[in-house]
């Protein structure tokens, strides 16, 4: 790229396991950002306990629990060929995100099951 004015000129080094690593990063953040935003609109209904919010919080930790730690391998070890963890950081954030993502998902179950039963009785 040619910076005007400067004659200057920028050199890409553009090797296809970045870009693929880029396009696979972008493409789980795309999911990650939609899972949320779809749990905070079943959260923003008149009824907190709801099937949409159970079946989200269901889909975000098996995303945070099962499919991010299985790209965080594949993107080091045979994409990027690293060998070592200097950014487990990134795998350990996930893991706390699915396991809070399954706690609650748990307690929004229960309280529809009781919210049902409740309903019922009524």
């Amino acid at each position: 790229m040619d910076i005007p004015f400067t004659g200057t000129f920028i050199h890409g080094d553009y090797q296809f396991n970045v870009i693929l690593t880029i396009t696979i990063y972008l493409f789980f953040s795309v999911c990650f950002f939609y899972i949320i935003s779809n749990i905070f609109k079943a959260l923003k209904e008149e009824s907190i306990f709801n099937k949409k919010a159970i079946f989200n919080l269901q889909i975000f930790t098996v995303l945070n629990l099962i499919i991010g730690p299985i790209l965080y391998v594949l993107i080091h070890f045979p994409i990027m060929n690293k060998t070592d963890f200097r950014d487990i950081h990134n795998l350990i954030l996930h893991l706390i995100f699915g396991v809070v993502a399954l706690f609650i998902s748990t307690i929004v179950k229960k309280g529809y099951q009781l919210q049902n039963e409740n309903d019922l009785t009524i």
